[in-house]
């Protein structure tokens, strides 16, 4: 309550003329592979930080307004441009007309460019007037990607719905799987100075037997907070879990460098399709984010009110328990080839409020918490990435929780070496096949990385600073004590056919009941089974084999039909095969699938 009174205040503090950046793209969305192609095949330079993977809308569409001629990619690139200008045609000039007034002149983003060169881009050709179209009973459909929109001098608003409806077979299943999504995703605009964005979804829906098996251990489901059973009265065996979803944020600009967001969300840090640093696997959480943009640097801070469970370990109507984080990440981009990043967060747990010192935004963490008499979770890594050549990005990540290079040289297995690593690749347009891309990536991380020793009186068998929020881990969705290789390639054969496989093989150590290998992060540190010669997959060694194909056809602007199927086979004392194929529809969201 303090710490949202706090924000409320400062906020209300600034009285000053504002430059307002965005909302983000919803990750997931094809803009982020757009982009990841234009800046991997250096089609021109790129300002914008990849690491900080909640990309700006107003930034991205500026990159993109300056790429070369569009005769020099091919087709399938150019549909690719024109779909993510017509998801966020606010950005575009508004008319065929090239004379502007003057404040026209100062909003309009790419006649303001400092990158901007020239006038006489050819791909300044293309603005919003491209993209509308005669409306639906007058109001609706106005242009190709927004369903109900209004513009006027000081205020625009999009409002688009949300649906998707899914049905899978899974092999010796006798329920029903299936997901039935509505909702409503709305971003508006105040004054060019203010933004904001909503998106309500409400759930029914059941989930393949390998993700239930979590759920019914840790109690949550994957990013997701309160929930209920459901069990359909009209069709047979129609169960599962029905619950609501909602991501809102609001921000603007107190200076030209510097962006203030706040609201409930989540993040990602990294280039890969895995984050050992942060990830957006886990339920949305209420933050504070600070972005500031110096020269080639960008630093951000971000500060948010968590909880160490979930509500169905906290019986009745009490009020859930609180954790907090503090993160710093600092991205240096010296040149369009390579790009360095530095981060550290620090979660802990304070009695009704926040550690206010943790506030101070370029002081280090671990230098706080000694002042504090190290009572508190601080993890440290680095993120970094170099295109050596056109069309091959490599990147990776370290992470540090706990480490002594004595005990890495003695080869010891101590318990408190807790660290992990990744490395990846990204090859564009494999064999000069445009838009078959392809991406290798290595994730390994020790047993007990992420855990913590920190206990509430009510929970005594969950660590409250765990490096994790409602029971979901805030990195990988396996928390530590695994090897992980993850290979996907991405097909467009046309434009409006999307094609990905992916392939898994994963070992990791699970627990039997009542003890602790290091695989669960959630369980304190204390109930370790041994000091030493603790290595990667012990406990009950376990291997995941698997394969998965979706294929999606755009039938109209961002609503698709979808086709899946996937192999998968787990190896314990026992081989279990689990094997699906489905189909369904979607509008407006993207297809996230739960792989581990």
């Amino acid at each position: 309550m303090v710490l949202r009174c706090a924000i409320f205040f400062f906020c209300l503090g600034f009285n000053v003329i504002t430059y307002a950046q965005s909302p983000y793209m919803v990750r997931g969305d094809l803009a982020y592979h757009t982009y990841d192609r234009m800046e991997i095949l250096k089609m021109t330079d790129s300002t914008l930080v990849n690491s900080i993977n909640n990309y700006d809308r107003k930034a991205l569409i500026q990159y993109l307004y300056l790429l070369p001629h569009p005769t020099q990619m091919s087709s399938k690139d150019n549909y690719d441009l024109m779909h993510v200008f017509a998801d966020n045609m606010e950005f575009l000039k508004n008319n065929t007309e090239q004379n502007t007034s003057k404040d026209d002149h100062n909003n309009d983003i790419f006649r303001s460019s400092e990158t901007n060169k020239s006038i006489e881009n050819p791909m300044l050709a293309v603005n919003a007037y491209d993209f509308r179209r005669h409306p639906i009973l007058k109001y609706f459909y106005k242009s190709k990607a927004n369903f109900l929109e209004l513009e006027t001098p000081s205020f625009k608003i999009f409002i688009n719905p949300v649906i998707q409806l899914t049905y899978l077979n899974e092999k010796n299943n006798g329920n029903i799987i299936f997901q039935n999504t509505r909702g409503v995703d709305v971003r508006a605009y105040i004054d060019e100075k203010v933004y904001f964005f909503t998106q309500l979804l409400e759930n029914q829906r059941s989930y393949l037997s390998f993700v239930d098996d979590r759920i019914q251990k840790f109690g949550t489901l994957p990013g997701q907070g309160f929930w209920k059973n459901y069990e359909s009265t009209v069709i047979e065996n129609l169960k599962g879990y029905d619950f609501f979803n909602a991501r809102a944020y609001v921000g603007f600009n107190p200076v030209k460098s510097i962006n203030i967001e706040f609201g409930h969300g989540n993040h990602f840090i990294g280039n890969g399709y895995r984050s050992l640093l942060l990830s957006d696997y886990s339920h949305n959480y209420f933050y504070l984010k600070f972005n500031t943009r110096v020269w080639k640097f960008q630093y951000q801070n971000i500060f948010a009110e968590m909880a160490p469970t979930t509500t169905l370990f906290n019986a009745g109507d009490k009020l859930l328990p609180k954790k907090y984080t503090a993160t710093h990440y600092l991205a240096f981009k010296p040149n369009t080839k390579f790009e360095i990043g530095l981060f550290e967060t620090v979660v802990f747990a304070r009695e009704n409020h926040f550690e206010f010192q943790y506030l101070n935004p370029v002081i280090l963490y671990r230098a706080v918490e000694h002042f504090l008499d190290s009572p508190d979770n601080v993890i440290l890594g680095l993120n970094a990435k170099w295109n050596p050549i056109k069309g091959i990005s490599l990147y990776g990540q370290l992470v540090l929780d706990e480490f002594k290079l004595s005990e890495v040289k003695k080869q010891s297995g101590w318990w408190a070496n807790k660290f992990g690593g990744q490395i990846g690749i990204k090859y564009i347009n494999v064999m000069n096949i445009d838009h078959l891309d392809l991406q290798v990536e290595y994730n390994v991380v020790r047993p007990y990385t992420y855990a913590h020793r920190d206990t509430l009186v009510s929970l005594p068998q969950y660590s409250v600073s765990s490096y994790s929020h409602s029971n979901q881990p805030l990195a990988h969705p396996l928390g530590a004590n695994f090897k992980e290789w993850l290979i996907i390639a991405r097909y467009k054969p046309v434009n409006k056919i999307y094609v990905q496989a992916k392939a898994l093989l994963t070992n990791y150590g699970d627990d039997a009941a009542g003890e602790n290998w290091g695989g669960n992060i959630l369980l304190p540190l204390e109930t370790r089974e041994q000091d030493y010669g603790n290595v990667i997959g012990q406990g009950i060694k376990t291997q995941v084999m698997a394969m998965n194909v979706d294929a999606s056809y755009e039938v109209f602007h961002n609503y698709f039909i979808d086709i899946q199927g996937m192999w998968r086979q787990t190896k314990t004392t026992v081989k279990k095969d689990q094997h699906y194929i489905g189909a369904g529809l979607r509008i407006n969201i993207s297809n996230i699938g739960y792989d581990y």
